[in-house]
């Protein structure tokens, strides 16, 4: 089975917007589209994955919020429920230490 990419491989790397938005169209349904954007990762140009390098940067850095901001809602709801700094820390797998840094700047509850 041939991937979009391998049809026409220079539209990926145009600097064209007409091109870079039909190169993103076609990853659109590609089965390797994840693993593409992680190999565009450290990349400067061209599509990969469906996204742009400056567009897979700004998804990562949106996921890395994502998860501290649900690891933080887990936090406080575990500190409102009576746990233990350690208890929550042993859930986590977080060093006690880092964890009360963060119940710190989080709320000023640190033990």
């Amino acid at each position: 089975m041939q991937h979009p990419c391998e049809s026409d491989p220079d539209m990926w790397f145009s600097e064209k917007a007409e091109d870079v938005t039909q190169a993103k169209e076609a990853c659109g349904f590609c089965p390797l589209r994840a693993e593409c954007a992680e190999l565009g990762d450290n990349e400067e140009f061209g599509v990969w994955g469906g996204m742009t390098p400056a567009e897979i940067r700004s998804a990562k850095r949106f996921r890395v919020i994502m998860l501290e901001e649900m690891n933080n809602t887990h936090i406080r709801r575990m500190r409102a429920e009576g746990a233990s700094v350690s208890a929550i820390a042993r859930e986590l797998g977080l060093p006690r230490k880092t964890l009360s840094d963060r119940l710190r700047r989080l709320t000023g509850l640190a033990a």
